[in-house]
């Protein structure tokens, strides 16, 4: 039997003095003194030698301040609630310079100076909030002045992009620079940009409610667009070929940008009309695209120019053709530049060049090479294995588009074949820093109440299949264990939570199309594709290949699974292939997930058996189980209680109560019990009454079976009562009923 805590607490009046200063008041019921917890810390890293690690900070202050009751309890996440206040006015001190985070906290000159010059506590809680709170603003106020000023910048030179004869949407122009459709037409009706009226509706069509900035101005926008040789079908939609989509506005806006930028570009040329031109090119030095069945170009050529050759000499061809072609056409005229790296491969083999030379525009003699560039090939003789390759570049290569952007993984193909040690040596440093997925430790084990080999495997889960799913019955802790891992293995912002529920659809959780607000004035509501929670976390990973980022699914399989994930399936197991999406609008090179996404999901096994999973799930997922029965849920609410030096009754009472239930995917979690309420007067029962009960009720709906008489808090007592050794105690005998000591956690 545990021996009760000692240590009252606090309920009066908490005070301390520094300098003989009175530093605190009486507290308040129910809440949290962070003057007084502020100050007490500050004055601790002041006169500490060194910097203290976090927690034996928190473990110093609460060894130094008497704590009340309410402090001491825990939230809904099981931490103190005194803890939590801390370490959130801490990182506030962190960031005003207050506090500084190398080897542990350890309190800066600024710090010193304003914990010398506050004459109490209160005193110095104001000064903090006044100097973070000026902090807060004045970013918010840059970053919103920055973010709406680089938009419209982004907004106004994509407009200087539109050539006579081509057209973009203003769901193109909203994806490309972030603003919200409306607002993109709103601007739109305000300027006086000359290319204004090129902007239509997603389907080709002048927006209804369109406005010229001039109120005198009435020409039609329509008739301006056919004067400058836009085609329009019957219904009046513009000729999606002449179109400008986000993803070529994007690629023509880094070059204008950054036109010293060195790209690179794989080439397809092992299946051109049937014959393989690789080895051709590579004896030859240089590289080639088709236009068969197009006429001799005069160069350089535009964009705009073209789409209208395009669509005369393959008139015959289906619109996706087209649209192929007026790409590929594009990218390696326009879009390649001389000192580009490029690739081609011969089956696994692949050679890598530099770009010497423009376009020339040239007769082949069997029409399969008519667009040709120079090229000072690297490897001629010692070609690159495709597995050797960067692993972020696999997935590119089931792109089915003959020109492909591989300027992400320039610096890793640079690498490969690099004339001399200092050209290596400068490649690799470009290269990405390998991803890391830290070890669990001993601290987030003692956190989680749990061992260190458990967690461990969890990570080393996540590293071999990057998907697990922590499965048991309710209480057992899925969620909480699943977002504390997440968090020691990456920053905060790197971890997004979504909760799956029956109407949860793939348009929720990747992306779809969404009803927006009307643009100017006009009373048609419109549709644009809207990134989900797990797309906008995909993109963030990618552009961030060096840290691992989370998704947490809760309650897993309350979800259609193959109805959420579509097609997303596929790239969980295969990771290094490129698939199109259900909304691409197939001028992108495929759809890939970055090898630094990771998936947690929670799944509650009195909802649905494991065994009702969906297969192909099962077959892409880890599976950890977490039953009351076995570690490390078993000895999870004895070490809880342990901690905090209350009696282990209340274990017992959970164990008695799950070996009563057969099915083990209902048997009761810890979680229930592991709560500051549930050990005042009279806490249990509550917990038992409202939580409890309920769940078995509905366990043995149907089954005839009584409950109460069978499952009742009293019956459970009598009978372990009755196991108690005959040498038992009157106390130990009293602890049955009703735990004692220091109820707080």
């Amino acid at each position: 039997m545990s021996a009760p805590s000692t240590r009252p607490p606090a309920t009066a009046r908490a005070t301390t003095t520094d300098g003989g200063r009175l530093m605190s008041e009486a507290p308040a019921r129910d809440a949290i003194r962070r003057p007084l917890l502020v100050g007490t810390m500050l004055r601790i890293l002041r006169d500490a030698p060194y910097p203290l690690q976090s927690a034996s900070a928190i473990q110093t202050l609460s060894e130094t301040l008497p704590l009340t009751e309410f402090e001491l309890s825990a939230n809904d996440s099981g931490i103190r609630r005194f803890e939590t206040g801390v370490r959130f006015e801490i990182s506030h001190a962190r960031a005003i310079g207050w506090i500084e985070r190398t080897g542990g906290w350890a309190l800066t000159d600024a710090g010193r100076d304003a914990l010398a010059r506050a004459s109490s506590d209160a005193e110095l809680m104001t000064a903090l909030n006044r100097q973070h709170g000026a902090r807060q603003r004045a970013r918010r106020q840059t970053r919103a002045s920055q973010a709406a000023d680089t938009k419209f910048d982004t907004l106004r030179t994509a407009l200087d992009l539109l050539e006579p004869g081509l057209w973009t949407s203003y769901g193109d122009l909203a994806q490309l620079t972030g603003l919200a459709n409306q607002n993109v037409g709103t601007w739109m009706s305000e300027t006086d940009h000359p290319a204004v009226f090129r902007v239509l509706t997603s389907d080709g069509t002048v927006s209804d409610g369109f406005r010229w900035s001039d109120p005198h101005r009435s020409d039609d926008p329509r008739e301006l667009l056919v004067a400058e040789g836009l085609e329009f079908d019957d219904a009046g939609r513009a000729s999606q070929s002449a179109r400008l989509t986000s993803y070529d506005l994007r690629e023509l806006l880094s070059e204008s940008t950054e036109p010293a930028t060195r790209r690179a570009w794989l080439v397809r040329g092992n299946n051109v009309n049937g014959k393989n031109l690789v080895p051709t090119w590579i004896a030859r030095g240089s590289v080639s695209v088709a236009a068969s069945q197009i006429r001799a170009l005069t160069l350089p050529l535009g964009r705009t120019e073209i789409v209208a050759v395009v669509e005369e000499d393959y008139a015959q061809k289906s619109y996706n053709t087209r649209n192929e072609k007026v790409t590929e056409l594009d990218l390696f005229v326009n879009r390649i530049q001389v000192g580009d790296l490029v690739i081609a491969n011969d089956g696994g083999s692949f050679h890598i060049g530099d770009i010497t030379g423009e376009v020339a525009s040239v007769q082949s003699s069997d029409d399969r090479s008519n667009l040709r560039r120079t090229v000072q090939w690297r490897n001629p003789a010692r070609p690159v294995d495709l597995t050797d390759l960067p692993a972020g570049l696999k997935p590119k290569l089931s792109s089915q588009h003959t020109v492909v952007d591989l300027t992400s993984e320039l610096a890793a193909l640079a690498a490969l074949v690099a004339p001399d040690a200092a050209e290596a040596k400068k490649a690799a440093k470009a290269a990405p820093v390998a991803l890391v997925l830290r070890d669990a430790t001993d601290e987030l084990a003692d956190v989680l109440l749990v061992d260190r080999a458990w967690v461990q495997s969890c990570v080393d889960l996540l590293r071999d299949r990057r998907q697990i799913v922590f499965y048991g019955p309710p209480g057992t802790g899925k969620t909480y264990l699943a977002q504390a891992i997440a968090q020691h293995l990456t920053d905060e912002s790197a971890v997004k939570l979504v909760q799956f529920h029956p109407a949860y659809s793939y348009e929720d959780f990747f992306e779809g199309y969404r009803p927006v607000a009307p643009k100017d004035g006009s009373a048609a509501v419109g549709f644009a594709l809207t990134p989900g929670p797990f797309r906008r976390l995909v993109d963030a990973a990618r552009e961030n290949p060096s840290t691992p980022y989370v998704l947490i699914v809760d309650e897993i399989n309350r979800a259609n699974l193959a109805k959420v994930f579509g097609e997303l399936y596929f790239l969980l197991e295969y990771r290094d292939r490129a698939i199109d999406l259900l909304y691409s609008t197939g001028d992108e090179a495929g759809f890939t997930m970055p090898s630094n996404v990771f998936i947690i999901g929670t799944m509650n096994t009195a909802d649905r058996s494991i065994a009702l999973v969906d297969a192909a799930m099962r077959r892409r997922f880890a599976f950890k189980a977490l039953h009351p029965s076995v570690e490390p849920t078993r000895s999870m609410l004895r070490r809880w209680l342990a901690e905090r030096d209350l009696p282990g009754t209340t274990a017992d009472v959970l164990d008695h109560l799950n070996a009563l239930i057969q099915d083990e995917d209902f048997r009761i979690g810890p979680s229930y019990f592991m709560r500051a309420d549930v050990y005042r007067d009279g806490g249990l029962e509550t917990a038992w009454e409202t939580s409890i009960l309920p769940l078995l009720e509905e366990h043995h709906y149907g089954e005839g079976i009584d409950v109460l008489a069978r499952y009742s808090l009293r019956a459970i007592r009598t009978r372990l009562a009755q196991q108690t050794p005959a040498t038992a105690t009157a106390d130990d005998a009293a602890d049955i009923d009703a735990p004692t000591g220091d109820l707080t956690p």
